[in-house]
């Protein structure tokens, strides 16, 4: 009897034990499912040069073929900027980047950076480019023909440090010898969106507009501009590329792996990058930006260091040139004392630098101002230089240099050390 009544416990046992066996699978599966439901993210950064809203619209093919052909993991657009892309590699929020060249070397030498692949475009005449350039334009009819042309006019771009928005066109004036860091021109860095930069021309805010090669035909197949609208300057350089060019030319946007991004993520996306040009996903989902091995970006490393040769000069406007790299704490000193010397020279004997010119000054009807601006005028000093010998804004001098000009019935400052003289 006991026997039998304990046959029933042992089903019961066996029952229960079975039911936690098939629970136990059951939630492995359920894990599975979850973990495979979750793909890893990771996040590219793009520079948003035409601003985050039009980032979006421009690479949300590339990002959809990533996640159809790489489909473990979740790709993600992140809008960075010239300023803020330290911050994020800093912070581990992006995992790679596709930027300019120029941004990209600059970068490399403070984070260990490698180039996947390099970028082609199809371009308007049906042909794939893998360069670009700086595109330098005015409005029809302003005169300006030449880059020489563009002495006390207005040029405006997006920032000194935008390589294919302005460092390329500065390259090109600084060839033709016109200095636009520090010459008569008024230059204005306005930031991203670049399609400011166009529309500021197009408006007469601005006498002459640099930014990069291919932007205007964009706007123009957007129906926002008409490309005819401008000249274009120092076309001559190129003639080999559809867009409007004004520079040489240099290699398009690398797509670049963070420092710490997995190895076989990075092989994988590669290879997904190389394929794209021959896949039907990357044609049905419409992906423009097409990828070749990396190329060599001397050209690039040419540009940017005239232009921190350049930008490493004592600047006039900068009475403490700070720079770790001069020498030391000594040369430095030596600097310093240089420059205050210069300035107690310039205010305690105002007379012996800024002499009045003689002859016509004086029928002119010459202020003493006038006669001081005039005077530094004929010597070849800059609006800041002469705005900082007499401690007064540039705008003030502007506005002696116009009364003088009227004055003697001249165009130009040329003109007008001509006829005072």
């Amino acid at each position: 009897m006991n026997s039998i009544a304990a046959i029933p416990s042992c089903l019961r046992l066996l029952f229960r034990c079975l039911q936690a066996f098939v629970c136990g699978v059951g939630l492995c599966f359920s894990s599975v499912a979850v973990a495979q439901s979750a793909p890893s993210e990771a996040r590219i950064g793009v520079l948003a040069y035409r601003g985050s809203d039009q980032l979006q619209i421009r690479w949300l093919a590339l990002r959809d073929y990533l996640n159809a052909t790489i489909p473990d993991w979740s790709f993600e657009i992140v809008p960075i900027t010239l300023s803020s892309a330290n911050q994020q590699i800093d912070a581990g929020q992006l995992d790679f980047l596709i930027t300019n060249p120029g941004h990209f070397v600059a970068l490399n030498k403070s984070y260990r950076l490698s180039v996947l692949a390099s970028r082609s475009q199809w371009k308007s005449d049906g042909t794939l480019s893998g360069e670009f350039g700086s595109t330098i334009f005015t409005l029809k009819g302003s005169g300006i023909a030449t880059l020489k042309d563009t002495a006390e006019k207005s040029v405006v771009a997006v920032d000194r440090n935008a390589f294919g928005g302005f460092q390329m066109a500065w390259y090109e004036f600084d060839r033709a010898g016109v200095d636009l860091l520090g010459g008569d021109q008024d230059i204005r860095f306005v930031g991203f969106p670049m399609d400011q930069v166009v529309l500021q021309v197009l408006a007469g805010k601005a006498d002459v507009g640099i930014v990069r090669s291919g932007l205007i035909e964009e706007m123009s197949r957007e129906g926002r501009i008409d490309p005819e609208a401008f000249a274009y300057l120092n076309t001559n350089v190129t003639y080999s590329h559809p867009d409007r060019v004004s520079t040489g030319l240099y290699p398009e946007w690398p797509f670049v792996a963070v420092a710490g991004t997995s190895q076989t993520l990075k092989n994988r996306v590669t290879l997904a990058l190389l394929q794209a040009q021959g896949s039907p996903i990357a044609k049905t989902l419409g992906v423009t930006e097409l990828w070749s091995a990396p190329v060599p970006y001397h050209g690039v490393l040419e540009v940017l260091e005239a232009f921190k040769a350049r930008t490493a000069r004592p600047q006039i406007e900068s009475p403490w040139p700070i720079r770790l790299w001069f020498g030391g704490i000594f040369i430095l000193a030596l600097i310093a004392a240089g420059l205050i010397w210069q300035r107690l020279r310039s205010i305690s004997t105002p007379r012996e630098e800024i002499s009045d010119p003689p002859d016509k000054a004086e029928e002119a009807g010459l202020t003493r101002r006038e006669r001081q601006v005039l005077a530094l005028v004929a010597q070849g000093d800059s609006t800041k230089e002469i705005a900082i010998k007499l401690r007064i804004s540039p705008k003030t001098v502007e506005f002696h240099r116009a009364n003088l000009l009227r004055k003697f019935g001249a165009r130009t400052s040329s003109q007008l050390v001509a006829l005072a003289t």
